[in-house]
């Protein structure tokens, strides 16, 4: 048995595979632990835990990446590098060691003193307590290193099954630690992500692998058995489609799980768009919840006091209806120009997009200017008395298709 890669698309009940999967390991004698990058999803993985336990349990544990880098692989054998005892760590979005608002490195910050020990100004703050966060996984690695993998050892004595969810999230330093732990750990490791939704990143800097295929590429190399999760339990076909064409060619097909519409949706459901002048009705007859790529799109035309998300901060969540309001580039993308984001450098555009149309069930509807709405290649909503029909099961002839 190989550790093992799963791509979990959105909706695919990765929460649910991790947690039967870890009860397996608890109801067979071991111990189980899973990392996640944000505390959101530790306290459902918890909470969800108990839901299908029954009761929590010790030899279920659920940890923050930074706070597993630091208890589990820094300080029981920091002493290889640093004497004083890290405390705690400092949260750090930029490079800690450049002046703020410059592109100037801070004096002294290098990672080796003259005499060639390890600086600790280059990992710590000056009081020498704190570990900068994004420099925590490249000092894990160096502990590894210098304690011969120590970490590693005393990691596969403690569980049996170690998990790391939302791994598309991880870059750099994280994937070098995965590699030490993969060589003591040989059938104890599952990483579970999905490539297409990552949105945050653990840490600074440009060290790969940084992309996509950079990170499987790299789970291959490490012979991770890689398996997907195509199957989406949360979005109709239609939906599922159009989540499709965003990253073309990278994964498998999403098959819909989603076999029937519900009576009270099933009035109106699929792929629309809906006019900035129909704003304000859309909302009063369907009571959408509104996704917007920041938080100051569609102030022109939504009502005061509207609910919204962010692209980014809708993450993780699902609704059965959902109107997004996107910036000109997803705009065109969804009108039929495939390759708009073909030299960005980076895939958060294109990710948010996806992150966005994946949170919805059943209707999805795309906030155009009202003079473009004759180009997209959806339905346009009109403002009339919906009509509700008796639920019944969900025949692909009726959905509405997404020729783009």
């Amino acid at each position: 048995m190989a550790n093992e890669l799963w791509l979990a698309g959105a909706g695919s009940g990765k929460t649910h595979k991790i947690l039967t999967n870890a009860i397996q390991v608890i109801e067979g004698g071991g111990r189980v632990l899973v990392v996640t990058y944000t505390t959101n999803n530790q306290a459902e993985l918890r909470s969800r835990f108990v839901e299908l336990y029954g009761k929590s349990s010790e030899r279920f544990v659920v940890k923050g990446l930074f706070s597993f880098y630091l208890e589990d692989l820094v300080r029981p054998y920091q002493g290889v590098v640093f004497p004083q005892r890290i405390i705690t760590t400092a949260f750090t979005e930029q490079n800690p060691h450049i002046k703020p608002g410059t592109k100037l490195y801070l004096k002294n910050r290098g990672e080796k003193l003259a005499d060639g020990s390890v600086n600790p100004l280059h990992y710590l703050t000056p009081c020498k307590t704190k570990a900068y966060t994004g420099l925590l996984a490249k000092l894990a690695t160096l502990v590894a290193k210098l304690s011969k993998n120590a970490p590693a050892k005393r990691l596969s004595e403690i569980y049996q099954r170690v998990f790391f969810d939302e791994v598309q999230d991880l870059v750099g330093w994280d994937y070098d630690v995965i590699k030490s732990l993969s060589k003591e750990m040989p059938s104890a490791l599952c990483c579970v992500g999905d490539f297409r939704q990552t949105i945050y990143t653990t840490t600074f800097g440009h060290k790969a692998p940084q992309t996509p295929l950079q990170k499987i590429d790299y789970f291959k190399a490490l012979k991770f058995e890689q398996y997907s999760m195509p199957k989406n339990r949360r979005c109709i076909q239609a939906i599922c489609d159009l989540s499709d064409t965003i990253h073309p060619g990278l994964y498998d097909k999403t098959v819909s799980d989603v076999t029937e519409i519900p009576e009270a949706v099933a009035h109106h459901y699929g792929t629309f768009i809906v006019k900035q002048s129909q704003v304000s009705e859309y909302l009063a007859v369907f009571r959408p919840q509104v996704l917007r790529w920041s938080g100051s799109m569609g102030k022109g035309y939504l009502p005061m006091n509207t609910h919204c998300y962010t692209f980014g901060s809708s993450k993780g969540l699902g609704f059965d209806r959902v109107l997004i309001i996107s910036p000109e580039k997803h705009l065109k993308f969804l009108g039929g120009d495939l390759k708009v984001f073909d030299k960005d450098k980076t895939e958060e555009s294109r990710n948010k997009l996806y992150v966005a149309v994946t949170r919805a069930r059943y209707s999805l509807a795309i906030v155009v200017d009202d003079k473009a709405a004759a180009s997209m290649p959806y339905p346009g909503w009109e403002n009339v008395e919906p009509r509700v029909q008796r639920s019944k099961p969900l025949r692909p002839s009726v959905v509405f298709s997404n020729n783009i």
